[in-house]
């Protein structure tokens, strides 16, 4: 069952989740050609040891980084390493940051340099699907809702919806139960209640939606682009307020 959070959880989560949404609005401008991956997650990790944040993703089982970083083909989990970013590229920059035992997590795809339309409309798309799986959010709707939302949208332009990750509920722990799928059919799944707080991340693919997972590295199967985001939600008594936000 999802953790219901309380007012002064609540608080606590949503002051983080605001200090997180300005460390992805810098850490995104910090994607240039020229600059590698792994150059950009120790600028990340300087700034959380520099605001008292903790990036729990480094040495969860095993993960050697703060953030994960994926590049083009890479649908999620990307490892920074010494991949130089070029013009063209599209990056995806997914952080959780933590803070007295409570958690925050968001991504946002963007294009480095000069982008080509089909990059530029895979991106506009993504994050379409997530504002409409956001708008699907209130007291008594389900988690099918928000995936069939998601899925409709991608499908309609075109693209295709991976399967194999998704969003989560969040706050307490890095990853709570239960799973916030991309997919999904109107009233199915768990009710909505105040209280609950998730991230919701469509992933979406401009070819197969099919992904190959080796080790942490998940990329398409068809070497086709792939554009993520992620925000947290937390359910009202009359809908929804976001805790994260995307500065532009």
């Amino acid at each position: 069952m999802a953790k219901i959070k309380t007012p002064q959880q609540i608080e606590q989560i949503r002051k983080l989740a605001k200090s997180l949404s300005e460390i992805i609005a810098w850490s995104l401008t910090l994607c240039r050609p020229g600059v590698s991956t792994l150059e950009i997650d120790h600028s990340i990790e300087s700034r959380l040891t520099g605001e008292g944040l903790n990036g729990p993703c480094k040495g969860y089982h095993g993960f050697p980084a703060v953030s994960c970083i994926s590049v083009n083909d890479q649908v999620t989990h990307g490892i920074p390493n010494g991949t130089v970013l070029k013009s063209g590229d599209i990056i995806d920059i997914d952080l959780v940051v933590e803070k007295n035992g409570y958690y925050a997590d968001m991504s946002r795809t963007v294009g480095v340099g000069q982008l080509s339309h089909s990059a530029s409309s895979l991106i506009k798309v993504t994050e379409e699907c997530l504002s409409r799986g956001i708008q699907a959010v209130k007291p008594g709707a389900t988690l099918g809702d928000i995936g069939n939302a998601i899925q409709s949208h991608a499908e309609k332009n075109g693209y295709s919806v991976v399967r194999d990750y998704c969003g989560h509920f969040i706050g307490l722990e890095m990853h709570e139960n239960p799973l916030v799928q991309n997919i999904g059919q109107k009233g199915r799944g768990m009710p909505l209640e105040a209280g609950m707080i998730f991230c919701i991340e469509p992933m979406i693919n401009e070819g197969d939606y099919q992904v190959v997972t080796r080790g942490w590295n998940a990329t398409t199967v068809d070497g086709s682009l792939s554009s993520r985001c992620e925000q947290m939600v937390l359910v009202t008594a009359k809908g929804y307020e976001l805790l994260t936000r995307f500065y532009d």
